[in-house]
């Protein structure tokens, strides 16, 4: 360099300083809270997956069962759940590099296949006691234990007696399953002595809640892929039901018992659907009944059972015979990949957003299948009881008028003139019939929409309107348990529900509100041969209306006011409501005499409700 030559600075290269976790043990509890009771159990089925996948092509097996020699070594540490998989295994040094950083993986990690974390978040912190690893590559056995340390209270590789945070093992405890690669995995749980065979909270079916959970969450496992699962484990080793049973997944499950099955297209996916057979295997290896999940690479997720199932299913259009109904949306993936799941894996989302249910179902009750119609008018046929609509509707004329709140809506050729401006639902005609004057209220007015300061710029002008009203009183279909119509625990102690999208109410039958009555006036006919279905008839017709006014009236509110949004609305027709509304019993009561003293004859000489 010249003398004269003007210094030039050092620049270092271009780097950067790596982000790291400060609080491993917050994160880790954290991110555990987000899973399900019973996800670990999928997490570490679906790394013996992959841990198989791995190996070569080679078929393979996994096995969730007792660790049978920790319970003859130590009998009173209880019954320790453990996963054998005769997958590609693992040596001591990749274990403690694998499983003692939250995210990593022997397997390639995407955000559409292995994370590198969803076992370590769903498993250490239910087992802080430890998850110990045992596993053999090339004939030669390892071991680790992961652990919540006492004294410190982080999680990490406990040391071993020789230093290492890692040992090797003798095959004298080798499963028989594993031959010269595999790995062993057991949980010892959060105190000293618990027995993690116990099924956890939120696990059904406790003798083999195991085999019940994979088969609701895997529609089918892959080709050279099995599994099983033990059973009834508390058993004597020659019972019969204490056995390793294979889990199949529901895809083999809804073949065995379905009497029809279908798919249709929707606009960003496609359902699956099968009708369930009438009589079906109900051995609680499976969910037998009608429910609704998502499918995603042979996966179930956001399954929706028992009463959310069936209220999702009525969203769909399967209004009767539901418990016979199964539905599984499977979202398509698109090129650019926007489909995945959550880090706890319990739901899919596309682009960050839950699944379009909402939409899904409004396409799929414009497609109804066929078979899922004829199964509904099936059903729906073996209601109990006459149908008292047209009574109810002759009654109704007399009111009509207090269902139609009077509304206004803009029409270029209309004969009213409204304010917009005004909250009331819809606007209010004007004084005079042509639009003359704003009847005290411009912009910025005190007429404005209160708490809206942007309503202050609203185009409020002179709006040409037609009056707005009719309604379609809603169907009313009595269900019971005893016809089919209604399962145990579908409005189990509630009056009825409205599903708007049909404008239909189903009432139960079964309601002790509405039982009570009918016992009560087949008491006081009991001199009446036959006359019990006549007192039903009368008192579900009286309750009916009931149902049918509450619903209508709630209606009109949601339509002929902005200041009722539609959740708001939908609480004044829940299931609670309509409960609400049969409570009051003196003027239906007062009706049912009337009309049983008109259709059957007066109770003469006898003093009613004493």
């Amino acid at each position: 360099m010249s003398a004269n030559a003007p210094a030039q600075s050092f620049r270092p290269p271009i780097s950067t300083l790596e982000m790291r976790v400060a609080n491993m043990t917050f994160m880790l509890e954290r991110l555990a809270q987000d899973c399900a009771p019973l996800q670990f159990v999928r997490e570490l089925t679906q790394n013996s997956i992959d841990s198989i996948k791995a190996h070569g092509g080679h078929p393979g097996e996994i096995h969730w069962d007792v660790d049978w020699i920790t319970h003859d070594l130590e009998p009173s540490d209880g019954y320790k759940l453990s996963i054998i998989d005769t997958g590609i295994g693992m040596t001591g040094q990749e274990m403690v590099s694998y499983i003692n950083q939250l995210s990593s993986s022997m397997h390639e990690q995407s955000k559409h296949g292995n994370f590198g974390m969803g076992a370590k978040i769903a498993t250490a912190p239910r087992n802080t006691q430890g998850v110990v690893y045992l596993s053999w590559k090339d004939g030669v056995g390892s071991m680790i234990h992961l652990w919540k340390d006492p004294a410190t209270g982080t999680y990490g590789l406990r040391r071993h007696e020789n230093g290492e945070f890692w040992v090797r093992i003798s095959n004298d405890v080798k499963p028989a399953l594993i031959k010269k690669h595999g790995t062993k995995v057991v949980l010892l749980g959060n105190k000293p002595h618990e027995s993690t065979m116990d099924a956890p909270d939120g696990a059904q079916i406790p003798s083999r809640w195991v085999l019940r959970y994979l088969n609701m969450r895997y529609f089918r496992f892959p080709d050279g892929v099995t599994v099983r699962a033990r059973e009834n484990w508390t058993l004597p080793s020659d019972h019969k039901h204490f056995q390793m049973r294979k889990v199949a997944g529901q895809a083999a499950y809804l073949k065995a018992n379905a009497a029809e099955s279908g798919t249709v297209e929707l606009s960003n996916g496609k359902a699956h659907w099968w009708i369930l057979k009438e009589k079906v295997d109900d051995s609680g290896s499976n969910f037998s009944s009608g429910h609704v999940g998502a499918l995603f690479n042979d996966e179930l997720y956001e399954m929706q059972m028992s009463r959310s199932g069936v209220a999702r299913l009525q969203s769909f259009g399967v209004i009767f015979g539901y418990n016979r109904v199964v539905i599984y949306v499977e979202p398509t993936q698109d090129r650019n990949g926007r489909l995945t799941a959550n880090t706890a894996r319990t739901h899919l989302l596309i682009e960050g957003h839950p699944l379009p249910w909402n939409d899904w179902a409004a396409e799929f009750r414009n497609a109804m299948p066929e078979a899922i119609t004829r199964l509904m008018d099936k059903v729906a046929a073996g209601t109990s009881g006459a149908d008292n609509a047209s009574s109810i509707r002759e009654r109704l004329k007399q009111i009509r008028d207090l269902f139609r709140f009077t509304r206004y809506r803009p029409k270029p050729e209309g004969t009213h003139s409204i304010d917009t401006d005004l909250a009331n639902g819809g606007g209010r005609s004007k004084s005079n019939g042509n639009g003359g004057g704003r009847n005290g209220g411009g912009k910025g007015g005190s007429r404005s929409r209160a708490g809206d300061v942007y309503s202050l710029f609203a185009d409020t002008g002179d709006t040409p309107a037609e009056e707005v009203g009719g309604m379609t009183d809603p169907i009313v279909k009595w269900v019971s348990v005893a016809d089919g119509t209604r399962s145990s625990d579908f409005l189990e102690d509630r009056a009825a529900k409205y599903l708007p999208q049909a404008n239909t109410i189903q009432a139960n039958a079964d309601f002790r509100v509405f039982t009570d009555m009918v016992a009560r006036w087949r008491k006081f006919y009991t001199h009446v041969p036959g006359v019990e279905t006549a007192v039903e008839v009368v008192v579900r017709e009286w309750f009916q209306q009931q149902l049918v006014e509450t619903v209508l009236g709630a209606l009109a509110l949601r339509k002929t006011s902005s200041t009722w949004s539609e959740v708001e609305a939908e609480e004044l027709w829940s299931e609670n409501a309509l409960t609400s509304a049969v409570l009051p019993r003196y003027h239906v009561d007062l009706s049912i005499k009337r009309t049983l003293g008109q259709k059957i004859g007066t109770l003469k000489g006898q003093e009613v409700g004493s």
